[in-house]
């Protein structure tokens, strides 16, 4: 079925670096099957293509973003387990409108340090379930090494939470000719956060 959803999303990293890539894709879904009956939260819908791949692994997806999610709308309106947020600051001081337990959530909106700090602690500050993972995109793209990877790394340093996959494509892999699309480390990761 990966596949087929794959056919039907049509673009991989390759042709637009703003999405997650097949591999990514493949990796997520593999490593959450059996998950139907959990939530999940993506933090950056973009054009709802990974939204897709999530929507048929979970009960619910909740996908947040900045806009209207009108691409993302469109190519999932065959979805009816996808609650879109839109127009939603995700670093303003606003809460979430999620009341759900959550399962899993997926960061892929803003990429500065500071950003994905706040993304962390966001995820964290909802209904999470005991067991609660967080996946993140671009962890190791060579333009935000000191920027996504540092952010992971130091919650990892500090043991909020902890590295159980590396996911997408791996160190060395180019995304398109030149630099700044070159992977350093592995596309993403899941992690599990450790709760004190």
């Amino acid at each position: 079925m990966i596949e087929q959803l794959l056919k039907e999303i049509k673009e991989d990293k390759c042709d637009n670096l703003g999405t997650t890539s097949f591999q990514f894709k493949r990796d997520i879904w593999n490593y959450f099957q059996g998950f139907q009956d959990k939530v999940a939260v993506e933090f950056g819908t973009h054009k709802g293509q990974t939204t897709r791949i999530l929507s048929h692994l979970f009960k619910t997806v909740y996908t947040v973003n900045i806009n209207d999610n009108a691409s993302g709308k469109e190519l999932n309106n065959d979805r009816n387990n996808i609650v879109y947020i839109d127009n939603f600051d995700l670093y303003s001081p606003e809460q979430l409108p999620i009341t759900e337990t959550v399962d899993v959530v997926l960061i892929d909106a803003g990429h500065g340090y500071t950003e994905v700090i706040k993304d962390i602690n966001r995820a964290c500050a909802l209904n999470c379930n005991t067991d609660f993972y967080i996946i993140f995109d671009d962890f190791g793209l060579h333009q935000y090494h000191d920027e996504v990877k540092k952010a992971v790394l130091e919650a990892v340093n500090i043991n909020a939470i902890s590295i159980v996959e590396y996911i997408g494509h791996q160190a060395g892999h180019n995304f398109g000719g030149i630099p700044e699309r070159i992977l350093t480390d592995s596309e993403g990761v899941i992690a599990k956060v450790n709760w004190h």
